[in-house]
C-alpha cells in the first residue's frame, strides 16, 4: 500500500490531494536598476565636469575683467597725460623739447595700452571658449537628467505592472 491509499482512522480511504498551483516567484529583472545605477554615476561625472567648467569659465571672466580694467586705466592715463602736456604747451609753460618728450611718453603709453588691448582680445577668446565648454557640459547634464528621469519612470511603471499582475 502506498501512502495515499492508507485508511484514515474512521475506515474511509483518504482522497488524493490536488496540488495547489502556487505561481513561482519571478526573479525580478535587475538590468534596469543596474542601468540606472550606471547612468547615475555618469550623471555624477557629468555634473563634476560641468562644475569644473563653470569654475574655469568664472576664472576666465574674472581674468578678462581684470585685464580690461588695466587696459582702461592705461588708456585713460595716456589720454590724461597727453591732455596735460598739450595744455601746458598751449599755455606756453613748457618748451618744445619737453613737449616732444611728453609726446614720445604718450606714444609709449599708447603702445602699452594697445598691448593690453591685444591681451584683452586674447583673454576674450579664451573666455568665450570656456563659456562654450560650460554650456556644452550643462546641456549634457540636462540631457542625462532627462534620460535618468525617463528611466526612473519606466522602472516604476514596470514595477507597478508587475505588482498588479501578481494580484
Amino acid at each position: 500500500m502506498n501512502r495515499h491509499e492508507t485508511e484514515t482512522g474512521n475506515g474511509r480511504r483518504r482522497a488524493r490531494r490536488e496540488v495547489v498551483e502556487v505561481p513561482e516567484r519571478k526573479i525580478e529583472d535587475k538590468r534596469l536598476d543596474q542601468l540606472l545605477n550606471v547612468r547615475k554615476q555618469r550623471l555624477s561625472r557629468l555634473e563634476r565636469e560641468r562644475n569644473a567648467a563653470r569654475a574655469a569659465w568664472r576664472a576666465e571672466r574674472q581674468a578678462l575683467h581684470d585685464i580690461k580694467q588695466r587696459w582702461r586705466e592705461a588708456s585713460h592715463q595716456a589720454k590724461e597725460q597727453w591732455r596735460q602736456a598739450r595744455a601746458a604747451f598751449l599755455a606756453m609753460s613748457t618748451t618744445s623739447g619737453q613737449f616732444r618728450k611728453a609726446k614720445s611718453m604718450y606714444e609709449r603709453m599708447k603702445q602699452d595700452a594697445a598691448q593690453l588691448y591685444m591681451g584683452c582680445q586674447e583673454k576674450l577668446q579664451r573666455c568665450r571658449q570656456a563659456g562654450k565648454v560650460f554650456f556644452e557640459a550643462r546641456q549634457c547634464v540636462l540631457e542625462a537628467n532627462r534620460q535618468q528621469e525617463k528611466l526612473s519612470i519606466l522602472r516604476d511603471e514596470m514595477r507597478l505592472l508587475a505588482s498588479t499582475d501578481e494580484m
